[in-house]
């Protein structure tokens, strides 16, 4: 056999669980590791940290939208000068 089956009984797990005492669930990781002894952690929410100001998101749009419409009129000129 290439893949030997483990000899002890136990499995090992993976679960979320949440508490149902706060408002917002809270999720916490549970396994069972090779002696048999549970293994508990906490998975931290993902939070998501905004690095640009306003002025700058701004002035990205800006630019975006000007190379939107100088495309536009280069692509327009083009298909208009085309030979029939």
């Amino acid at each position: 056999n290439a893949f030997p089956l483990p000899q002890n009984n136990m499995i090992a797990s993976r679960s979320a669980l949440f508490m149902a005492d706060d408002k917002a669930p809270v999720e916490r990781g549970v396994s069972m590791d090779q002696d048999g002894k549970s293994n508990v952690w906490a998975i931290e929410p993902k939070m998501e940290i905004e690095n640009k100001s306003t002025e700058e998101k701004t002035g990205s749009a800006l630019i975006a939208v000007g190379g939107l419409a100088i495309f536009g009129a280069i692509a327009a000129a083009a298909l208009t000068n085309l030979p029939d």
